[in-house]
């Protein structure tokens, strides 16, 4: 069942908080991945490692996406498969030791039906089961918005995509009350889902940074779509908008024409 699954994630990732908290105080070892701005710890690892291990542990057939491909990486979505980001945002962790999240998903044949962001340092975890709403800290949580305009919020973008005004991003900036850059689409997510931003703009969202916040967003109207308004295709790279319906309706337009 869903609700046992989502019990023993809620589990992993009590232990690999613990670990994390642990390690702050201690010398990380930091590697440079396909630039010197993208980082990789022993944390990383350690806590990824940490996943894999109770996944085969408890469900032998499913099967795993991981950040940092500790082990062998499906080439479908067929069956169970489990999709994880052991830390999203791994520069604030390594500089700030704060803004980053542990991200687990659980699809079956390409359908979200497990969804979980959890913010560490704020202690603030966001759990989905597809078709039963969303648990904010093990309680019911209400969205305070159903929708938001894009001329009346704040929104969040990519950074390099807004320096660079990739797609023409700036038009919508600037169309926005202003712009927050978080550094994680964990945070992001969590973001959005409490109503700050209005919506998130990446081009460049692995299947893991992503995947778990779509179950999320599912459950509470909240569109998850490529730049050119196609679903997810998270066996790839994805340029991709999420945000409230009349945000949406507003920005897909200009990020289809410049796609």
């Amino acid at each position: 069942m869903l609700e046992a699954r989502a019990a023993l994630v809620r589990e992993w990732i009590e232990e690999a908080t613990t670990y994390i908290h642990e390690q702050l105080d201690s010398a990380i070892e930091i590697q440079h991945k396909s630039n010197r701005k993208d980082l990789v710890t022993n944390v990383d690892k350690a806590v990824e490692l940490l996943f894999r291990q109770k996944i085969k542990e408890n469900f032998p057939k499913d099967r795993y996406i991981g950040e940092e491909k500790m082990g062998e990486t499906p080439n479908n979505l067929d069956g169970g498969v489990w999709i994880v980001d052991p830390i999203d945002g791994t520069a604030n962790f390594v500089l700030q030791q704060n803004h980053f999240a542990i991200m687990v998903a659980y699809y079956e044949d390409g359908l979200g039906k497990l969804g979980v962001v959890y913010d560490v340092m704020q202690d603030d975890y966001f759990e989905a089961i597809a078709g039963q709403g969303i648990k904010r800290n093990g309680r019911v949580f209400k969205p305070k918005y159903t929708d938001k305009t894009l001329h009346e919020s704040l929104i969040a973008v990519n950074g390099g995509m807004a320096m660079t005004n990739a797609h023409k991003v700036q038009d919508l900036i600037q169309e926005s009350m202003g712009l927050r850059i978080y550094g994680s689409a964990g945070i992001e997510i969590i973001a959005l889902l409490k109503g700050e931003i209005a919506a998130y703009v990446s081009p460049r969202l692995q299947p893991w940074d992503i995947a778990a916040g779509q179950v999320l967003a599912d459950e509470v109207g909240i569109k998850v779509t490529q730049f050119t308004g196609a679903p997810l295709d998270l066996m790839h790279r994805n340029k991709v908008v999420a945000a409230y319906p009349s945000a949406y309706s507003r920005m897909i337009g200009n990020l289809k024409a410049e796609n």
